[in-house]
């Protein structure tokens, strides 16, 4: 009854994801694993052991009890499903080149940080304050983090950090505030993320 038990809900298993996923190379996984699980228990853990391990730990036989904490039989053959999907293959195929580029990305973003602040003082806003000429502008430290990683359903995401200050300056004259030290109002540190898109990351 175990054995009838197990084979059924596999078969079950195979429907259900023969409808999402499309067919193909999981379903013929699926496929397998009903058949060795019809096989009488000798059968099953010769397959278990001659086959990859990903599968051999859904198809070997398990002695002990289930509990709560344990991977259920469902969540394993999803989770060999979700890896065999066309779409899937074709995302994880798209984060190979995407983090390979990435670094790159990072560079050309820490460039376009440093266009912006030069901006930034080329567009200086004045006003007199207890006898001085004062300004505040937005500046941008390096590139502190660039890293990229994948989703949970296999999208590429990157993820860039730095320094943002807010810096004052003052003078008795704007030419004199534009050459002086200017002065930290605030730091935030700063977080964009990034997403991979049409063969090109994307802000």
């Amino acid at each position: 009854m175990q054995t009838k038990a197990r084979i059924s809900a596999i078969e079950t298993i195979a429907m259900t994801n023969k409808r999402t996923a499309g067919g193909g190379a999981a379903v013929t996984a699926l496929a397998i694993l009903v058949i060795i699980w019809a096989s009488p228990t000798p059968a099953r853990s010769q397959a278990a052991a001659q086959t990859s391990p990903e599968l051999a730990s859904v198809i070997a036989p398990d002695a002990s009890p289930p509990t709560a904490t344990k991977t259920t039989l469902r969540q394993k053959v999803n989770a060999i499903v979700a890896k065999l999907t066309p779409d899937r293959i074709k995302r994880d195929l798209e984060f190979r080149k995407a983090s390979a580029l990435f670094p790159d990305f990072c560079k050309h973003w820490e460039q376009d940080l440093h266009e912006r602040e030069s901006n930034n003082l080329s567009k200086l806003k004045f006003s007199f304050k207890d006898g001085f000429e004062t300004a505040t502008y937005t500046a941008y430290g390096k590139i502190a983090g660039c890293e990229s990683h994948q989703s949970r359903d296999g999208y590429s995401i990157g993820r860039i950090t730095y320094e943002e200050f807010i810096y004052y300056l003052a003078g008795r004259t704007q030419d004199e505030a534009r050459r002086a030290v200017p002065k930290t109002v605030s730091d935030t540190h700063t977080t964009e993320i990034f997403r991979w898109e049409n063969g090109k990351w994307f802000y």
